[in-house]
């Protein structure tokens, strides 16, 4: 049986370079990286260049309309102005759903902000209110409901994943570990490493967790869901940071931790996110496999082996 043809558009993004890995691995795939800029690929994958959102909708239609799985890794991060974000997250959105047949899966990345404030000892399913608060979460939620209502009027067959807080090798640069990682690496020797931490409880998943349930979903008889990926346990942020530290081999001694103002109006505890995985283990057969200590373990490590 010939492999079948798997495009995943920010391919060469954190999360996009995992997924290509992932499907990869399982032998039988073909991967293309679709991306604006060169950068590297794994092994085996080939990279097209083109702008999702530019003058590049021929090339970018000829490619999807012979694939078999088309996975949405794009997007804009926290550092992007609203147009980036508006653009990234619900345009691109758009050209994709004009542009996949519908015979194509398509799996699309959402993100745990969708939902917004989470109540203190909650666990969100799929049903929870959606009442994003940020810009990042408002664009991220209209690109999910363009593709629920595009399913659910048979224009395309999706899954949607939303993505609780992310870790592990190859994680996102800028996002609160990926900042602390690069303030490890730069101190000098001997001197004192201030931190000022938000006591806000998250869910964090390990990026090749999340990589598996995409190639899981690439497949999976469901469309027209969206299916949480998460630990689905909390972490205090100050604690995590206390793992990375451990990580890195930093001395603990040499560590002033204090905290900020809360970042949630959770009572006075912080903000509090944590999602309900029950559909993703029944309707996916996936669970997370890595736990919090090795994840970030090999995130320090990766981000070591790395530096330039």
């Amino acid at each position: 049986m010939s492999a079948r043809s798997a495009i995943v558009m920010g391919g060469t993004g954190s999360l996009g370079r995992c997924i290509c890995a992932a499907l990869l691995r399982t032998g039988n795939y073909r991967v293309t990286a679709v991306a604006r800029h060169d950068a590297p690929v794994p092994s085996g994958a080939r990279l097209l260049r083109a702008d999702l959102l530019g003058k590049d909708e021929e090339a970018l239609s000829d490619l999807v309309a012979g694939s078999d799985v088309v996975v949405n890794a794009a997007g804009a991060g926290w550092g992007g102005t609203p147009d980036q974000m508006e653009r990234a997250h619900t345009v691109l959105v758009e050209r994709l759903l004009r542009l996949v047949p519908l015979r194509t899966r398509l799996v699309h990345l959402g993100s745990v902000h969708e939902y917004g404030e989470i109540s203190r000892h909650e666990a969100a399913d799929e049903r929870h209110p959606e009442r994003p608060v940020t810009m990042y979460g408002r664009t991220k939620l209209v690109g999910t409901n363009a593709i629920l209502a595009s399913a659910a009027e048979g224009r395309s067959d999706a899954v949607i994943l939303r993505v609780t807080n992310v870790c592990g090798p190859g994680a996102p640069a800028a996002s609160f570990l990926g900042s602390l990682i690069e303030r490890l690496r730069e101190m000098p020797p001997g001197l004192p490493l201030e931190l000022q931490l938000a006591p806000d409880l998250r869910d964090f998943v390990d990026i090749r967790d999340v990589a598996d349930a995409v190639v899981r979903a690439a497949t999976a008889p469901v469309s027209g869901l969206v299916i949480n990926i998460g630990r689905g346990h909390v972490h205090d942020v100050p604690t995590v940071a206390e793992l990375m530290i451990k990580a890195a081999d930093f001395p603990r001694h040499q560590v002033r931790m204090g905290a900020v103002a809360e970042s949630g109006s959770t009572g006075g505890h912080g903000a509090w996110t944590k999602v309900e995985v029950s559909r993703a283990r029944d309707l996916l057969g996936w669970s997370p496999s890595m736990s919090l200590e090795d994840s970030l373990r090999d995130q320090w490590r990766a981000a070591v082996l790395t530096r330039p």
